[in-house]
């Protein structure tokens, strides 16, 4: 250590290292998502209000016959009445049910997992609860998939 006077403007080598790391630290997380990401599992969610290729069927109309979708699988098709994306799910024991397909946190849209049987959103990890009445097991989705009614006749389910 020099015995001369110190400079008013010197900064020592280990301050400017503190200094240049905290600034970068707050740089990189002012730039960093605003939610925590999904897990690397996540597939890519289809945009808002687009449809997975599923037909669009309004009030009255057939979904899908029972044979189509195996009990524990799921039916992707189109609310007519929104034009937004939704689900026809089998449940074990033979129930139908169906919902939006729109998560009711940021509108990504959910797919059936079979492995776990729970509707899942990619982009934030939401997970709703197919024979609960789409209720959200975890995530941070605020509330339930929007149910849309159904009812089985002559091996056919319609939308009622």
């Amino acid at each position: 250590m020099g015995g001369g006077p110190l400079n008013r403007n010197h900064i020592s080598r280990r301050k400017f290292f503190f200094l240049s790391s905290a600034g970068t630290a707050m740089v990189l997380a002012a730039c960093g998502p605003e939610q925590p990401a999904g897990t690397p599992e996540d597939t890519p969610a289809a945009p808002p209000g687009t449809a997975e290729g599923g037909p669009e069927v309004a009030p009255g109309e057939p979904i899908a016959s029972e044979a189509e979708v195996p009990e524990n699988s799921a039916f992707p098709f189109t609310d007519a009445d929104t034009g937004q994306p939704a689900v026809l799910v089998h449940l074990s024991g033979g129930e139908f049910v169906a919902y939006s397909a729109v998560c009711t946190h940021q509108q990504c849209t959910v797919a059936y997992q079979e492995e776990t049987q729970r509707l899942a959103c990619p982009c934030h990890g939401s997970v709703f609860i197919p024979d609960q009445g789409a209720q959200v097991e975890t995530g941070p989705a605020p509330s339930p998939l929007p149910e849309i009614e159904v009812e089985v006749r002559n091996g056919e389910v319609y939308r009622a």
